[in-house]
């Protein structure tokens, strides 16, 4: 059985839909809306299968690191990547745009099938280009924002953003339920505690991406707001019951699966109650993966994995061995795998001993050739480099900054009704920050 939706969020969202998207025109939504074209899509992915090599097949669940700071050897071992072992996309972190631009021009050359770019932007590029491009407020200050719109605003004005830096995907939004004040990973990048102004911020943040033209990513399923543990270091454990997990951690990513949100993010936990196996991250689980996101929930898009790399994962299990679990788990996308020659070899040796279908490895890389297509990526067209900062930082974009943080400004409390000042020529003030 399907895990149920909410009734009330759901019709909720269908009838506020026209008032939510008023900022932007119907006929601005259909010309920037990249058209999905299923049967197209299909047919190009199948077609793109059938001349592909296996090392070639199993290349495209790679999605690798790059860094557009680290230098002629950096760049160097990530085109030998490419090269070799046929990436289906990478990662981008620190750098500049101008810099990345670039770097995007000169790998996608190297690339049989253009690549996938992503970049994790929550607060928009300047999460990793702090210096050069802009930041928004921090999803638990739009938490605090009443009107929605402008969530969606901001979607669209990052969307143009990342496009025009050659990003294709963002890591956003964080749709984890922040119910844990301990909780040292999550706390900010949360829209809160509740579940209803999570799920309804975390729609309007993917629908401005996707409106125009930036696949979104909901993270990370099952929900990574109730633990005191970070995942970089260690593998947290949630031990809650299905019930509450199904009414509160689960609930948001439910509802983005029914808005057919383009892409999902699994974290590195352990829940008992999905996954009673030690030591077991839902990241490499089947029955969380499998069973519960694509079974239950029918949720069919891209699966991302979290980092292979975080100690979450690779703190009980091998480099190569820990790709191939996430695979055999129901993942599609490998992101940042910390040895791709190990992890080729692995898959290859799971498909041999029939822990991965050549059935399941056929869907995984069809559904994300269909992504590709989706995204304008049968063939690669060059970003232009000239002005891109300028481009970046325009005044659009600040004045949507403003505009949120003006709106996330809340009163929590008046003792003695001290707000708003009264009498300014005679009060002394100071401020402190």
């Amino acid at each position: 059985m399907r895990f149920k939706f909410s009734i009330i969020l759901t019709l909720a969202i269908c009838l506020t839909l026209p008032t939510m998207l008023g900022s932007a025109s119907a006929e601005e939504r259909t010309q920037a809306v990249i058209p999905h074209q299923e049967a197209a899509a299909q047919a190009w992915a199948d077609s793109i299968y059938n001349t592909m090599s296996l090392n070639e097949r199993i290349g495209q669940l790679f999605m690798i690191r790059a860094h557009s700071n680290k230098g002629a050897d950096h760049e160097t071992y990530v085109e030998r990547l490419v090269k070799r072992y046929h990436v289906g996309g990478m990662c981008f972190f620190q750098g500049t745009p101008e810099a990345q631009a670039k770097l995007i021009n000169r790998y996608q050359k190297e690339s049989k099938i253009p690549m996938m770019m992503a970049i994790d932007g929550e607060w928009g590029l300047g999460m990793r280009m702090k210096n050069s491009t802009i930041s928004f407020p921090r999803q638990m200050t739009l938490g605090a924002i009443q009107d929605n719109n402008l969530i969606y605003d901001m979607g669209k004005e990052i969307a143009y953003q990342m496009r025009r830096a050659g990003i294709h995907i963002n890591f956003a939004p964080v749709a984890d339920v922040n119910n844990n004040p301990q909780n040292p990973v999550i706390n900010t990048r949360s829209f809160g505690e509740d579940r209803y102004n999570v799920s309804i911020k975390s729609w309007m943040y993917m629908r401005g991406m996707e409106d125009y033209g930036l696949m979104a990513c909901a993270k990370h399923f099952p929900g990574h707001g109730d633990t005191n543990v970070d995942s970089h270091y260690d593998l947290p454990v949630i031990n809650h019951s299905l019930r509450r997990l199904d009414s509160l951690e689960l609930y948001p990513f439910r509802i983005l699966a029914e808005q057919e949100i383009g892409s999902m993010m699994v974290a590195h936990l352990h829940v008992p109650v999905l996954d009673d196996r030690k030591n077991r991250p839902t990241s490499l689980s089947q029955p969380t993966i499998a069973g519960i996101l694509r079974e239950q929930i029918g949720y069919d898009g891209l699966v991302f994995t979290d980092g292979l790399e975080m100690k979450g994962v690779t703190k009980h299990f091998q480099p190569g061995e820990v790709e191939a679990e996430a695979i055999m788990a129901g993942n599609d996308v490998l992101l940042l795998p910390a040895d791709v020659s190990a992890s080729l070899e692995s898959i290859k040796e799971y498909m041999e001993d029939g822990k991965i279908s050549e059935a399941q490895l056929e869907e995984s890389v069809k559904r994300i050739l269909k992504a590709k297509y989706k995204l304008g990526l049968v063939k690669f067209e060059p970003i232009e480099e000239a002005n891109i900062r300028t481009d970046l930082n325009n005044e659009n974009a600040k004045a949507i900054k403003q505009e949120l943080y003006e709106n996330a400004l809340t009163l929590v409390r008046n003792d003695d009704d001290l707000v708003p000042f009264r009498e300014l020529l005679d009060l002394r003030v100071a401020a402190l920050s």
